[in-house]
């Protein structure tokens, strides 16, 4: 039985609920979360935010069905001596009949994501067309932070208008205080003429919203200079985030060719060289770009404890670029989705005449339709962030 729910998260709840899975009345909702994270695993979670949102559900005139599992045994790096990437842990049966039976999948589980991890994980969804509501937000506490509590309508306003600054065709230039520079071409995406797309086009909603679609480019070009990658391929790789000591990539070609630096570089030049073999030169590519539109997605460490979920959280922020290392997608036989993000944040992109950021800062927070959205949430956080800081800083 669910607890009182704070006014905060109630707000935050019910805007996943609504706005991002778009539950409506008579659906099979499944709600999917795994035990580890309640004692310390990956998949951070709890149990009354979990119930919340069952409870929102279910006042929607839907069915909700909650599902804690366990993942299978598996080892956290993905590579190495004794590592074999063809025998892949699978989604068990169990979990796997009960996404297929049901109309949308609300997940809490990093191991369960669209892109990150198992390919498996969208074969599935793709096969009835289930769409996936990530909720990001897993715990009270962070349902209930300005990160949570930042209007879903608004943070895909501002990604949808970010998108449009995107020109297939155009050259891309990203610049950076630290010394990096990288630059490419923009190439169209798959299906469709253009970038600016809703998430209802597809299958994947996260919850709060987060990132501008990833562009596929080719050609690129420089060096960059990066302190930390995404955390779900950062454990599978076994570098700390953030490093110890900066990685210098350097880029020709389209492809990495070189990486400098400390321990976090050796290990790169290991791993990929590993990949190779199943990848070929595709795990050197750099397949593309894009970057994080949330105004708030910076937590206090007293809202998540856990490190490497708030450098998880910030990789949305609306500060935040990174580029794509390798490419897993067109090797059918590789059953994970190789989702590497060389992460900077603080920089400058500009496609074509366009500026994408601008000195850290994202230049669709100034379009017309995004302020018109803002202005419909005058008492929740939105494009002056700083004006909703829960601690002094």
């Amino acid at each position: 039985m669910a607890s009182m729910i704070p006014r905060q998260a109630a707000i935050a709840v019910n805007d996943l609920v609504d706005n991002c899975a778009a539950v409506q009345p008579g659906m099979q909702v499944l709600i999917l979360a795994v035990h580890d994270g309640s004692y310390g695993g990956i998949n951070l979670v709890d149990e009354d935010a979990v119930a919340w949102v069952q409870s929102a559900v279910q006042q929607r005139g839907a069915d909700a069905y909650v599902l804690w599992t366990d993942t299978p045994v598996r080892p956290t790096v993905l590579w190495g001596d004794g590592a074999d990437p063809g025998k892949a842990w699978r989604v068990p049966k169990v979990v796997r009949n009960a996404i297929l039976g049901a109309d949308v999948l609300i997940s809490y589980g990093v191991d369960f994501t669209y892109e990150e991890e198992l390919r498996e994980i969208p074969e599935i969804l793709e096969e009835r067309d289930i769409p996936l509501a990530r909720n990001m937000a897993t715990t009270a506490s962070l349902l209930a932070s300005n990160w949570g509590l930042t209007p879903y309508e608004l943070v895909a306003e501002i990604r949808i208008q970010t998108a449009a600054l995107v020109t297939p065709g155009a050259k891309w230039v990203m610049e950076h205080p630290n010394g990096s520079y990288i630059e490419g071409i923009v190439e169209k995406p798959l299906g469709a003429e253009h970038y600016a797309d809703y998430r209802t086009v597809g299958l994947y909603r996260p919850f709060p919203e987060g990132v501008f679609p990833s562009i596929r480019s080719r050609d690129a070009e420089g060096i960059g200079i990066i302190s930390e990658i995404g955390v779900i391929w950062g454990r599978h790789i076994g570098v700390p985030c953030p490093f110890k000591e900066p990685v210098r990539v350097h880029i020709k070609d389209g492809y990495m060719r070189k990486f400098e630096g400390g321990e976090e570089a050796e290990t790169f030049t290991r791993f990929y060289k590993f990949m190779s073999k199943y990848l070929g030169e595709a795990a050197y590519e750099v397949r593309g770009f894009h970057g994080g539109v949330h105004p708030s997605a910076i937590l206090e460490p007293h809202q998540c404890p856990n490190t490497p979920y708030r450098h998880f959280v910030e990789h949305h922020h609306w500060s935040s670029f990174h580029f794509h290392m390798g490419n897993s997608r067109t090797t059918k036989s590789f059953p994970y989705l190789m989702h590497i993000s060389g992460e900077m944040r603080g920089g400058s992109l500009r496609v074509g005449d366009n500026y994408v950021y601008k000195d850290g800062r994202l230049t669709a927070s100034n379009h017309p339709a995004v302020k018109a959205v803002a202005e419909k949430y005058p008492d929740r956080p939105g494009l002056e962030p700083e004006l909703w800081l829960q601690t002094p800083r």
